[in-house]
């Protein structure tokens, strides 16, 4: 104590203001707001990014002389550069200085946005969504390592916020791109994203480092062994390869899909009607994410994707079909939130580590699922392939319903504050 009243003494001696354990406090919670804005900031304009990628699909099949096969490598292509910038970055999250890799990160998306803009041909397209994926992916491998710190005693809540405001941009994405082509060419909307991410770049250069990632550790060898040895894990990773399938296929061809059910207005708004569902569903799933078992949450919306995947693939059409199509991204954006909570729950230490593992493992089902609809549509039908949906979502309540019977079945509602 008198050491403290000294420093305050010779502080006020030289005109300094004194500094206290609630202006500690505050600057703190300052600080955490700050951060908060950017990175719940950043991936609303990442999920406008990709969002408009799905709505501009049936675009560049007019633009570049490209098969129905071919346009199913624009979402694997984004997975290839987004994994490895998982696998690089994300894993050795405890070593690197994580503010300087977030700005460039950024700086690196702004950059490959605007080459998307510019692209002359299909190929050159690709290997700019290649880089993009990848310029993006080093922000997304260590945005959930940082929440993680500022929020340690409201975890699920705020991943689960975070996957939300991811939705509303992702909403906003295929907006975009139907305002900006009532005037313009396609490319424009290349150039608005990019704008939109200037603040974001100017506004995370001037944050300082936040003190409690001292805690977060890399992911060793030993440590994958370890964490995929733990059931709460190995079932998230499981789970959302097929979580990923349903998500990449409606992303890529929903709009492709609606083009040979309604007009082409409408059409261009399915995936708008699909994603704005995520906003309400993510919001309420951060809730019941703190309040009941995770495999209790993933039976349930498991079952309720079957019969409404059913429902909307083979029964529906019309006003009926669009209702159908908001019912299941309201329920399917649940699972994402969900299992990466209930891995990041397991092992808090090793944030990083676990979204490496979730996203690579989503990001599987990114690479396989909308090239296989690809090269089914262009053997049959696009109706015909998008039955797989059917498929995928049962495969998910078989996974759920055995790690909720087996290896998670002493499973606990945890205390997350």
């Amino acid at each position: 104590m008198q050491n403290s009243e000294t420093t305050g003494k010779q502080r006020i001696s030289m005109g300094l203001p004194v500094r206290t354990r609630e202006d500690s406090t505050v600057s703190q919670q300052a600080s955490r707001r700050a951060w908060t804005v950017v990175l719940f900031a950043f991936v609303a304009i990442d999920g406008a990014i990709i969002q408009a990628r799905g709505a501009l699909v049936p675009v560049f099949k007019d633009v570049f002389p490209v098969t129905e096969s071919q346009l199913g490598l624009v979402t694997p292509v984004g997975t290839v550069g987004f994994v490895l910038a998982m696998l690089i970055f994300g894993t050795a999250s405890g070593r690197i200085d994580i503010k300087r890799f977030l700005v460039i990160s950024v700086a690196a998306t702004i950059g490959s946005v605007l080459l998307l803009g510019l692209s002359p041909t299909y190929l050159l397209l690709l290997v700019f969504f290649g880089i993009r994926s990848f310029s993006t992916g080093i922000f997304r491998s260590l945005d959930r390592s940082v929440l993680s710190h500022l929020y340690p005693n409201s975890r699920a809540r705020v991943m689960s916020l975070h996957t939300m405001v991811w939705a509303i941009g992702a909403t906003i994405g295929p907006l975009v791109v139907t305002v900006v082509m009532w005037e313009f060419s396609w490319r424009v909307t290349y150039l608005v994203l990019a704008i939109a991410l200037v603040p974001i770049l100017v506004a995370l250069w001037r944050l300082d480092r936040p003190e409690s990632l001292e805690e977060e550790r890399s992911l060793e060898l030993d440590d994958v062994k370890v964490l995929l040895r733990e059931p709460p894990i190995y079932g998230m990773a499981i789970a959302l390869v097929f979580v990923g399938s349903m998500e990449s296929v409606f992303f890529n061809w929903l709009p492709y899909y609606a083009e040979g059910l309604f007009s082409e207005n409408v059409a261009n708004l399915t995936l708008s009607i699909y994603l704005a569902a995520y906003v309400p569903g993510r919001l309420t799933f951060s809730y019941l994410a703190e309040r009941y078992r995770f495999t209790d949450v993933l039976v349930g919306v498991g079952v309720v994707l079957v019969v409404t995947m059913y429902a909307a693939l083979v029964l529906a059409s019309g006003p009926g079909l669009l209702a159908l199509i908001f019912v299941i991204g309201f329920f399917i954006s649940g699972l994402f939130p969900t299992l990466i909570s209930m891995g990041i729950e397991s092992k808090p230490s090793f944030t990083g580590p676990v979204n490496v593992v979730a996203n690579v493992s989503a990001q599987t089902g990114f690479f396989i699922a909308p090239a296989t609809v690809g090269v089914i549509a262009e053997a049959t039908t696009i109706g015909t392939a998008m039955l797989l949906q059917i498929g995928l979502a049962i495969a998910l309540v078989v996974i759920v319903i055995g790690l909720k019977l087996g290896p998670l079945a002493g499973q606990s509602v945890p205390d997350r504050g």
